[in-house]
């Protein structure tokens, strides 16, 4: 099956099998569309704006940007004509609600049988940039402790900043990898983003580019 969906990796070779995880492992968009929903409210309330053309318009900046591009909020609030303090205030309470929220998340069948199938081969762990609670709270929502043991799973937000990749600090906290059998052409890495494909360089990795696990490199 891996062959096929996945030919430029030669698995006869694989023994361990690394992942990002927005976007990779599930539609990042499931995610933002749940959260731009309060946010759009507090700023709505905020400027006076209607709440429906707030929320479409942070979801169409998102689809434009990305997750990486840091100033979505603050440049909802621009023109409003508030003072610069109150609207970094009120960046700040969107900021800080989108990292504690709570999701509701699921995997797609085709990520679930995907995975099965890898578990069963390789040895499985996680590399993810972001919030510790939030990715702690997505981890959780999507289920992935069937897959990923606690202690194959690296979140820069919980271990520091010099974990954020593409830092190959990481690597030192995975259990699975002290084993005294990983080396980098044993070893893929899945990710959506240049940042992660630097990672898996540095880290000797063998690279896949994917969105939700589809194949994006032809």
């Amino acid at each position: 099956m891996l062959n096929s969906l996945f030919p430029q990796i030669n698995w006869e070779k694989i023994r361990f099998a690394g992942f990002d995880l927005d976007g990779v492992l599930y539609d990042e968009f499931d995610f933002i569309s749940q959260v731009y929903r309060p946010i759009s409210q507090i700023i709505a309330s905020a400027t006076g704006a209607d709440e429906m053309g707030t929320y479409e318009k942070l979801l169409q900046r998102w689809l434009e940007k990305g997750s990486s591009y840091n100033r979505i909020f603050s440049e909802a609030l621009q023109n409003s004509g508030m003072d610069e303090g109150v609207t970094k205030s009120i960046t700040d309470e969107c900021l800080s609600l989108f990292r504690n929220f709570q999701p509701v998340l699921s995997l797609s069948p085709r990520t679930l049988i995907l995975l099965d199938f890898m578990v069963s081969r390789f040895k499985l762990f996680l590399v993810t940039d972001g919030s510790c609670a939030l990715q702690q709270a997505k981890f959780k929502a999507l289920s992935l402790e069937q897959w990923f043991n606690l202690e194959n799973i690296v979140i820069s937000g919980c271990a520091g900043k010099n974990y954020e990749k593409p830092s190959i600090e990481s690597l030192g906290k995975i259990g699975v990898l002290g084993t005294g059998e990983w080396e980098g052409a044993n070893t893929v890495y899945f990710g959506d983003r240049k940042v992660d494909s630097l990672f898996a360089k540095a880290s000797g990795f063998q690279f896949v580019s994917v969105k939700n696990m589809f194949n994006v490199q032809y």
